[in-house]
């Protein structure tokens, strides 16, 4: 005899797996504030209010975050089950933002308190959890309960307030700046659709306490942060606006030269492609200090300006303007940089912003990645318009036609050279420290490896068809070499590590930063010291190499560090 059973209902430890899952997917310091402020814009998009408010609070001092807003509101009959893991009212409502149901799974679970205050048309309630993340991290029976209860208020809207689990979170060392920058970069309270002529009706208020208690607080509408924001109208011009300009008469290069010179050009560009409408926003600036100017304009702390960005290495470093490929969808920036591989003229890259909407953008949970095909047409718009200004602008943008002073720029590079930090070893004729210069580290390597350094490694080729720094053997073993000048820049280029250890060797840098020992560890991986003690591993596959990178179950990656060569006793 034979009967019908449900087998699809997950048990205890099969919810907590799933949601271990998705609380490691994420990896960005804003990814608790981007999935707080979708939620909030996309309840204003369905109560469409006549003006929309959101307040956002982030207490470092306090582990807390708080927001607010005046949105639809959750119905006190569907709170228990919006509250489930993966569950979303959103289905259906194609202007909303997110649907996959996991943005307050990954936040709640991340906390040790989480309040809920809601208002919708059949009336109001309140959720509180505690200990929802030390419940997803046990392995007991126990159940997570939920305290529910009914308020008096008829105050639109929702309001959530967390106590993080982890207080030593890379978000609360973030300062005020950088986190407004955040917000109005990374997540859907920087709306990009007010490029297109079509802002959200909403405004936003952000306050912060920082670590020490000091506190600040700053309203802006819900619009994506441009470089060209807070900058005077002389200091930009539109592609259309000089197009018009120039067709008014014949205009000669030195006329082009003096209405473009140090300005940045911008154009705002729409392509149909794929079914669809991608649009677009992009700019040109004259040289990359501009960058630097723009984000201390913002105050936004710039340590240096990279003088050799061209393989984008250092584009999106941290929380300050630069020049690369960003994205967005349905108006909400991803967080999602995608890297522009060196083509003609690869030295203008650096100079090049664009920020692409594609409404039908698939990304995976963590907004880590796009999928490769969207990757690649988005890259070719980038590419295509990149081309437009290295043959239209450039030229005229830095100045070098009738330029009454050419080597001031020279002039002014070299005086930037010399506050340079001294190299100073008598084992190299570089006079200079690489300064975050992936190039130099290769050029102090090539060095080296002519005087004998690396005897047994033979070079074969380097830069073949773009794709890794330089192909070798040691013995009949191939060998893949990248240059970097730490480690962070070759986990930007890897957003699948697993992919990174199947095919690089070998990687060739200056040093091993701290920054790089703390990423190292979040990311689950390990660093080990080769040689230097009687218990340490001898056995390096690469000559002289200084440290091995290991992933469980994968082959390692060794390290040279180019510092411990040319200044050992550092």
């Amino acid at each position: 005899m034979s009967e019908k059973l449900s087998f699809l209902t997950p048990d205890t430890s099969q919810i907590r797996h799933q949601i271990k899952g998705v609380l490691e997917s994420y990896s960005h310091e804003w990814d608790i504030l981007a999935e707080l402020s979708q939620n909030a814009v996309d309840a204003i998009v369905r109560a469409t209010p006549t003006r929309g408010h959101i307040e956002l609070t982030v207490n470092a001092q306090a582990g807390t975050i708080e927001i607010q807003d005046n949105g639809v509101g959750i119905a006190p009959a569907d709170l228990l089950r919006l509250l489930r893991p993966f569950a979303s009212d959103k289905g259906g409502h194609t202007n909303q933002i997110g649907q996959k149901g996991v943005g307050l799974t990954f936040v709640l679970f991340s906390t040790v308190s989480f309040e809920l205050e809601t208002h919708e048309a059949s009336g109001s309630a309140t959720a509180a959890v505690h200990g929802a993340s030390s419940w997803a991290n046990s392995d007991d029976n126990t159940d997570l309960l939920v305290e529910v209860g009914a308020i008096a208020t008829e105050t639109a809207g929702t309001r959530i307030k967390i106590k993080l689990a982890d207080h030593d979170l890379p978000l609360f060392d973030l300062t005020f700046a950088e986190l407004t920058f955040a917000l109005r970069t990374r997540t859907a309270l920087g709306s990009t659709n007010f490029i297109w002529g079509e802002p959200l009706n909403c405004d936003v208020k952000f306050s912060h306490i920082d670590r020490s208690g000091n506190a600040n607080a700053v309203e802006f509408d819900c619009n994506y942060l441009l470089p060209t924001e807070k900058l005077k109208s002389d200091d930009y011009i539109s592609v259309d606006d000089y197009l018009e300009w120039r067709s008014e008469s014949d205009r000669s290069d030195a006329e082009k030269r003096r209405k473009l010179k140090d300005r940045i050009v911008y154009f705002k560009g729409k392509k149909y492609q794929a079914g669809r409408d991608i649009k677009y926003w992009s700019c040109f600036v004259p040289n990359r200090a501009v960058w630097q100017t723009l984000s201390e304009l913002h105050g936004l702390s710039v340590e240096h300006v990279e003088d050799d960005m061209a393989d984008g290495d250092d584009m999106f470093v941290g929380f300050k303007f630069s020049g690369g490929l960003s994205t967005s969808s349905k108006g909400m920036p991803t967080g999602i940089f995608l890297e522009l591989k060196p083509r003609g003229s690869a030295g203008y890259f650096p100079n090049f912003f664009i920020i692409v909407e594609d409404p039908s953008l698939s990304f995976d949970i963590g907004r880590k990645s796009i999928q490769g095909r969207q990757q690649g047409m988005l890259r070719e718009i980038a590419y295509e318009e990149f081309r437009r200004y290295v043959r239209d602008f450039v030229k005229y943008i830095s100045g070098s036609i009738d330029d009454p002073d050419p080597s001031y720029d020279r002039e002014e590079l070299f005086a930037e050279i010399a506050s340079i930090a001294e190299l100073d070893s008598s084992s190299s004729k570089f006079a200079k420290r690489p300064n975050s210069q992936e190039a130099t580290v290769a050029a102090m390597f090539f060095e080296q490896l002519g005087a004998g350094q690396f005897s047994s490694f033979v070079p074969l080729i380097s830069g073949y068809r773009g794709r890794y720094d330089l192909y070798g053997k040691i013995g009949a073993k191939s060998q893949v070499v990248e240059f970097k000048f730490d480690l962070s820049g070759l986990f930007r280029d890897f957003s699948d590590e697993r992919k990174m250890f199947d095919e690089i060797n070998t990687v060739v840098l200056w040093e091993i930063t701290e920054k790089d020992r703390s990423i190292v560890s979040k990311r689950g991986l390990t660093l080990t010291e080769i040689g230097g003690g009687l218990l340490t591993t001898t056995n390096s596959k690469f000559p002289g190499a200084h440290f091995r990178l290991n992933l469980d179950g994968v082959k390692s990656i060794e390290i040279v560090s180019m510092r411990k060569i040319l200044k050992p006793g550092e």
